[in-house]
């Protein structure tokens, strides 16, 4: 499978959870296998993945310590993996704080996902080398103490099994993180680790009064519900009076907001998780318009919607402050004195 760049990436800053997420041979609880460290290469392109070796009891895991949930709080919980002579992978988390069984399945011959704990969103997706990223994303249901780890399994659901000594799968990249967004790995070796929010500006005034917008990006992976995620953003300095285009909910929209309120929104439609789009948009009173892919226009024609109010700053990727963040690639994004109804689907195409 041949991976492709998509682009600048602009996150939100992250905190990890996992004090050590990428040597399995210390500080992992390993029950009933073993951790052959550095056999292959990982997702990072260094011989740094793991192999996981089970042994002939009827439980093959590898755990950290109990840390704290809060009750409705969203975590991400994920790992690389790889097949060897076994091809699932279970990630597990504690159901007294999250309810459910706990137990996630992933086939990682295939790019499956398998059998998955109540109320979690599960979702599997290619990276380098040979691996696949198993993510879990769940919200915590009763604050306290809870365990996370993860299993090998002989098939769909088939976390109890007697191991044959010899049995394997490659794992790269453990992670806990608060957020329903995915974003990239963040590597630690003793304590957990931050970072800082991306910033991306276009510091080119003349784009300020621009009237047409061509973005082409890919939609985060994330929760089906929860905060938007802002593609692009032009505003007098913060977020009460700005013209944007934003995810939410698994829809695009292209919006002008004036004091804090929106008054012309298209809504662009449905747009999955993970999908590269193109969106074309014209700014303009009463012929506010926008095509995503090239097709039908959305258009709002009533006078006084437009955001005419002098524009400082074209943010990339996320909202005034960094908020709002997209959490995904953007692979190209252009400004244009304006753009006819014939012109934007062309551009959007």
């Amino acid at each position: 499978m041949a991976l492709t760049p998509r682009g600048l990436l602009v996150e939100a800053g992250r905190t990890e959870l996992y004090t050590k997420n990428t040597d399995f041979s210390s500080g992992w609880g390993l029950v009933g296998c073993t951790i052959n460290p550095n056999a292959v290469t990982g997702p990072d392109g260094t011989a740094s993945a793991d192999e996981v070796i089970e042994g002939t009891t009827t439980q093959q895991s590898l755990g950290q310590l109990a840390i704290n949930f809060t009750s409705g709080v969203t975590y991400i919980h994920r790992i690389y993996a790889k097949a060897k002579t076994r091809n699932w992978i279970a990630v597990y988390w504690d159901p007294n704080r999250f309810g459910g069984t706990g137990f996630n399945y992933f086939d990682v011959a295939n790019g499956v996902v398998g059998t998955a704990s109540a109320g979690m969103t599960t979702l599997i997706r290619p990276a380098a080398n040979g691996f696949y990223e198993c993510i879990v994303i769940g919200t915590c249901t009763s604050t306290g103490a809870g365990n996370r780890s993860f299993w090998l399994a002989n098939a769909d659901g088939g976390r109890v099994y007697t191991g044959d000594g010899t049995s394997s799968l490659y794992i790269w990249g453990a992670s806990l993180q608060v957020g329903a967004d995915v974003t990239q790995h963040i590597a630690t070796d003793a304590v957990t680790v931050a970072t800082a929010a991306d910033t991306a500006l276009i510091t080119n005034v003349a784009s300020l009064t621009d009237q047409c917008w061509v973005v082409k990006a890919r939609t985060p992976t994330k929760l089906p519900t929860g905060q938007a995620n802002t593609v692009f953003q032009m505003d007098d300095g913060g977020n009460a009076n700005r013209r944007m285009i934003y995810y939410l909910n698994g829809r695009l929209y292209v919006v002008s907001t004036i004091g804090g309120v929106a008054q012309a929104t298209l809504d662009m439609g449905l747009v999955a998780n993970g999908t590269d789009f193109s969106i074309a948009a014209r700014f303009a009173d009463a012929n506010f318009a926008a095509s995503l892919n090239g097709g039908t226009l959305v258009t709002e024609t009533t006078a006084g919607r437009l955001n005419t109010l002098g524009m400082t700053t074209a943010r990339i990727g996320a909202a005034a402050g960094g908020g709002f963040a997209w959490n995904s690639t953007i692979r190209y994004i252009e400004t244009r004195r304006t753009a006819s109804d014939a012109e934007l689907p062309l551009l959007a195409a």
